[in-house]
């Protein structure tokens, strides 16, 4: 159980990585004055654990999973922000049964 749960918790991990890489692309080519309303982030600003990026990294956060990324009528950023979400929920998932399979 603990290798599957360790592989679902990289693939995950991956996912969400690559995925937010593409939709950070798709938005500053597609979507500047989407782009420019977060805040123009990087890859590198929302990979951040510094104070001066959590506001950056919480804006993106909440943009991601409202339903303004969903309004845009663009198929790629749809898709890339409903496999962020699901990568993202699968991430959490792999943690928990992660930390429950080691209590056990």
């Amino acid at each position: 159980m603990d290798g599957r749960v360790v592989l679902i918790l990289l693939v995950a991990m991956a996912s969400s990585w690559l995925s937010r890489v593409l939709l950070l692309r798709a938005l500053r080519l597609r979507h500047p004055e989407e782009f420019a309303a977060l805040g123009q982030p990087s890859r590198r600003q929302l990979e951040s654990l510094l104070p001066r990026h959590q506001d950056l990294n919480l804006q993106f956060w909440k943009y991601l999973w409202g339903e303004r990324v969903l309004l845009l009528e663009d198929k790629r950023v749809s898709n890339l922000a409903w496999l962020i979400r699901i990568s993202d929920s699968a991430l959490l998932g792999s943690v928990v049964a992660f930390f429950w399979s080691a209590g056990r």
